[in-house]
């Protein structure tokens, strides 16, 4: 193993939940947390230096888990020693993801435990069984997984068919049962839906409901742009509900905009361009820096001309000099080459990787999270005190909960900082880093350059990249600080 069991092991407690209450709300995931971190205590087994959470599906392999990935991710990269949880079925639902764990810890010396199964991978007595332990638990709950799936298709199937609606709570434009219509709603669906067809965009729609604080179902008067989609294309619009790629009709329930007008509607809507800001194109946008002024380079086309990087201001008086402009394709060429040289470079990434994963300030994040997570514990045990010893009330509970909540999860998000140099170790893995740059895309490089270099300068044209009738380009000024 990486790191010896003891007082000081660093733990990442993996709670998971599938969906929220109906209200929004949910208590499972801190139970969980609780528990596991009774038993670490209970058994010395060491400290707790970070949790996560996600609320989605341990079987289904399209949900969204960003927080187990991170798990995974600062494992790998040794920002935590091991991972538990209260259950196996808290980290998956799927033998073949049971499989890639067990790889995972082989490879990287990680340890695996859970209270309830009582797997440790740090068990000699148990290291034999352990895979095969693994392996049924996680099996035992795919096929669980599998049968409540089918029970619940059938009954999705079922009531579709009998037209009746599968909805969470009250849905805007129609009553609790959706049998009636709520006029004002309708009046702002149909606003909506004209104004899409005009071209706008959902986001601004959101935008100017809020500012005009039209009320959503929940009360609240924040819209958001995916939200006007979500309603607008929903088969809900028209009567009918959608199930299975199908469209049944609802027992009773009013339409709000007739067929040929929804369809135009959701044409529009997929018609869209799903962009919440400018597209970056070029490699070196936004990063690479005119060395006369200090302000980010930007890609730039002429109407006949090859596109260059020039350094421009985004709004009038940035103060940039305006005085850079190299060709862009030549420039990329020359941080590819210097880039691939670095990353074929074992020795240097690694010392890269050691640089972004270690270091005191880490130490001190993950100190700090321990100190949170015991206080945590100890609010647990104000709810139940020793004899004699006055109960703390559910009210102060909740508000010291929440404090010391936040201020774990700010933690969290700044040890997230360092956790894309996990893109590191996968580089030591390529056999031809060349090839692999150059079939990657454009985002995954741009992140390569921010963890391996420090400063991209583009330097002003000298006297020797200018000969008399021919201008050339000159290579050395495109200047590169590696960060190793």
């Amino acid at each position: 193993m990486a790191a010896e069991p003891g007082p000081d092991f660093r733990w990442g407690i993996v709670t998971r939940r599938s969906q929220l209450n109906r209200d929004g709300t949910e208590g499972s995931t801190a139970r969980q947390e609780r528990a596991i971190h009774e038993f670490i205590k209970a058994h010395n087994m060491g400290r707790v230096v970070a949790v996560y959470t996600d609320i989605a599906s341990g079987y289904d392999e399209r949900a969204k888990r960003e927080d187990y990935r991170n798990a995974l991710a600062d494992l790998r990269a040794g920002r935590i020693d091991g991972l538990i949880a209260w259950k196996v079925d808290r980290f998956t639902r799927r033998r073949s993801e049971a499989r890639r764990l067990l790889t995972l810890l082989e490879e990287c010396g990680g340890r695996l435990a859970t209270v309830v199964e009582g797997i440790d991978t740090a068990d000699p007595a148990k290291r034999e069984i352990t895979e095969i332990a693994l392996a049924i638990y996680a099996g035992t709950a795919e096929s669980e997984s599998e049968a409540i799936g089918e029970r619940i298709s059938l009954m999705h199937l079922d009531r579709a068919r009998k037209g009746l609606m599968q909805l969470p709570g009250r849905p805007f434009g129609h009553t609790e049962d959706c049998r009636g219509l709520v006029p004002a709603e309708v009046k702002v669906l149909h606003e909506m839906g004209e104004r899409v067809l005009t071209g706008e965009a959902p986001f601004s729609i959101a935008r100017d409901l809020t500012m005009r604080r039209i009320p959503t179902v929940r009360g609240n008067t924040r819209w958001h742009g995916e939200q006007v989609r979500r309603i607008l294309t929903s088969a809900r619009m028209v009567g009918k509900r959608e199930y299975g790629g199908k469209l049944y009709v609802g027992d009773g329930v009013p339409p709000i905009f007739d067929e040929e007008t929804w369809e135009r509607i959701c044409a529009a809507i997929k018609g869209r361009a799903n962009v919440v800001g400018p597209r970056v194109t070029h490699l070196l946008s936004s990063i690479g820096l005119c060395d006369v002024c200090e302000r980010t380079v930007s890609g730039h086309a002429p109407g006949k001309g090859k596109w260059t990087y020039v350094c421009r201001p985004h709004f009038e008086g940035d103060g940039a000099c305006r005085k850079i402009s190299i060709l862009g394709e030549r420039a990329d060429a020359i941080v590819r080459e210097q880039v691939v040289a670095l990353l074929a470079d074992h020795e240097r990434v690694n010392a890269l990787l050691r640089e972004q994963t270690q270091g005191p300030d880490a130490d001190a994040l993950h100190a700090r999270i321990n100190e949170l997570s015991e206080s945590l514990f100890a609010l647990g045990q104000a709810l139940n005190p020793p004899p004699g010893v006055p109960r703390m009330t559910l009210s102060t509970y909740y508000e010291q909960a929440k404090i010391i909540e936040a201020e774990r999860q700010e933690l969290h998000r700044r040890l997230a900082v360092t956790r894309e140099a996990a893109i590191l170790i996968e580089v030591l893995e390529f056999e031809d880093a060349g090839a692999e740059w150059d079939r990657r895309p454009l985002e995954w490089k741009r992140t390569i350059l921010r963890l391996v270099t420090k400063r991209i300068a583009i330097e002003p044209r000298g006297k020797g990249s200018v000969i008399p009738g021919k201008n050339t380009f000159d290579p050395t000024r495109v200047k590169i600080e590696f960060a190793a």
